[in-house]
């Protein structure tokens, strides 16, 4: 996969590879440079799959894929599950997250490393509607099972969605910004900022295209910018 752009991480990491005598593209110049900051520049897929259960009752089948520039690939390869119910304007979720990456970035907490490999989450999400606007939250609570420590995390994402008229694919335009927060150091660790447009490709099928940019302050890479297509089936 070739992404664009000028010095980019993957040139910088070349440069710095030659420089100190080590071989350009190397994990552990990759690793290097984006500890100085670079960013690092991704592709991140999702397929969303979802069906009825019962009244008001669904679930979603989840798959995630995130390539790196730089770093080693798949940097996210993440099969998942949802349990959703739809309480009045709410929607309630229960989810299990499982990463197969064979090689995954560890991340810095209380103090000492961690690799998340499982997350079950609870997440409800609502939507107001004025005209052509829409205002949307989503309150998510992960707990990661299996890493040391547990460390427990809450995530809010705000969203406006504004709908578009004349564009027969293009059903909204929209762009969100979601914060982490991190209850065993007790600090937001992470920022998360999208903008694309939502795309109606059949009365089952919609695709969300969007850029990304990612800010975090206990992993590498710290920065990412990503390109990112997810794909959404619905069945009745």
């Amino acid at each position: 996969m070739v992404f664009l752009g000028c010095r980019t991480a993957a040139h910088v990491a070349g440069h710095t590879g030659r420089l100190a005598g080590l071989a350009p593209n190397t994990p552990e110049v990759a690793r290097w440079v984006h500890a100085k900051g670079a960013p690092d520049t991704q592709l991140w897929t999702e397929l969303d799959v979802t069906g009825p259960l019962a009244t008001n009752t669904t679930i979603t089948g989840v798959a995630r894929l995130r390539l790196s520039e730089s770093l080693p690939n798949p940097t996210l390869a993440s099969p998942g599950v949802d349990l959703n119910y739809e309480a009045g304007a709410w929607t309630i979720s229960a989810g299990y997250r499982y990463d197969a990456t064979a090689e995954r970035e560890p991340e810095t907490v209380g103090g000492k490393t961690i690799t998340v490999k499982q997350v079950a989450l609870l997440m409800g999400k609502r939507a107001w509607r004025f005209g052509r606007n829409t205002l949307a939250v989503r309150l998510r609570l992960d707990d990661t099972i299996n890493a040391s420590s547990n460390p427990y995390r809450a995530r809010v994402r705000l969203e406006y969605r504004w709908a578009t008229e004349g564009l027969r694919w293009v059903s909204y335009l929209f762009t969100n910004d979601e914060v982490f927060y991190e209850f065993q150091d007790q600090k937001w660790f992470r920022n998360r900022f999208r903008a694309g447009a939502n795309l109606k490709l059949s009365k089952r099928t919609e695709l969300e295209v969007f850029y990304q940019r990612q800010d975090s302050n206990n992993s590498t890479p710290g920065a990412i910018n990503a390109l990112g297509i997810t794909a959404d089936v619905t069945f009745e």
